[in-house]
């Protein structure tokens, strides 16, 4: 059976179509590194490749919540840490100051002391990351305690998400963070002052006891901070290999081998120019056998 011109016509016209199409797609791989780049290059593996971006973004906020706690966290680590401090040298003055060898002159140069302390404590209570306050609850523009040393703040935690059905409080109230039994730890380096000024030798006495609560208030503020950063840390940890995870299988399902697509690139070129080169002597050919 003779095979026409249009025959041929047409078989060579698909032949250079789908050898087109594949150039356009070896070409499209080649640029974007990437073998899916349309639905139809692989429905499965786009629908596949779009779950992993979903959760890689997650994770990524997840990622950002947890430093921006730890930050914050650490952040009110360190006043603690200096507050703790600050309990300590009053605690040495107070015995200081409550011996009976101590002159009313004596007692009110450690006053002086107590008063530097106090005052900075307060300071410290006014602490801000990112221009808010950090121990006034949710009320992050209003300074914790007043000059008459009362609580502004509210006792609200503010929790961030960690991960999907986990969230951590990134803050501690000063409320918590500066007063034990009723009393903040301002007042008690304030009563203290009074009464080395006054020379009450029993009330010196007796704040040693308050200081002492109150430097063990610190300690449990501290500890439950460390075991919050202990938390994240652990939880950012497995969050890394959970990306590192999911970045691997988004890689494997829609990265392109650029070797093999620049290899399949060349052998569809060669193909190409084979084929224009055999239509046509095939069309010549052809065209004579129709002149004939």
């Amino acid at each position: 059976m003779r095979i026409t011109s249009f025959a041929i016509f047409n078989q060579m016209t698909r032949a250079l179509q789908d050898g087109m199409k594949k150039m356009s797609l070896y070409s499209e791989r080649l640029s974007s590194g990437k073998k899916i780049n349309k639905p139809s290059d692989d429905v499965y593996g786009m629908m596949n490749a779009m779950g992993y971006k979903v959760t890689l973004n997650e994770i990524d906020q997840y990622k950002k919540n947890i430093d921006n706690a730890d930050s914050q966290l650490g952040l009110t680590e360190t006043v603690m840490s200096s507050v703790g401090d600050i309990l300590s040298r009053a605690r040495e003055l107070a015995v200081q100051g409550s011996t009976g060898t101590q002159t009313p002159a004596n007692r009110a140069s450690i006053a002086q002391e107590i008063a530097s302390l106090r005052d900075e404590a307060l300071r410290l209570s006014q602490t801000q990351f990112r221009d808010r306050y950090i121990f006034s609850g949710y009320k992050t523009d209003t300074t914790p305690f007043d000059a008459s040393f009362n609580y502004q703040g509210d006792a609200n935690e503010i929790n961030v998400l960690i991960d999907r059905d986990s969230t951590i409080a990134l803050n501690v109230t000063g409320d918590e963070a500066f007063s034990s039994g009723g009393e903040t730890y301002f007042e008690t380096l304030d009563n203290l002052y009074n009464a080395l000024i006054n020379d009450q030798t029993s009330i010196i006495q007796a704040s040693i006891t308050l200081i002492d609560n109150a430097t063990g208030q610190v300690a449990n503020v501290r500890a439950d901070i460390g075991a919050r950063m202990n938390s994240i840390e652990k939880l950012k940890s497995t969050h890394e290999d959970r990306d590192t995870a999911l970045k691997t299988l988004l890689a494997s399902t829609e990265d392109d081998d650029i070797a093999v697509t620049i290899s399949e690139l060349t052998k569809t070129q060669v193909s190409l120019e084979s084929l224009r080169a055999s239509g046509a002597k095939v069309m010549s050919q052809s065209l004579m056998d129709f002149l004939d």
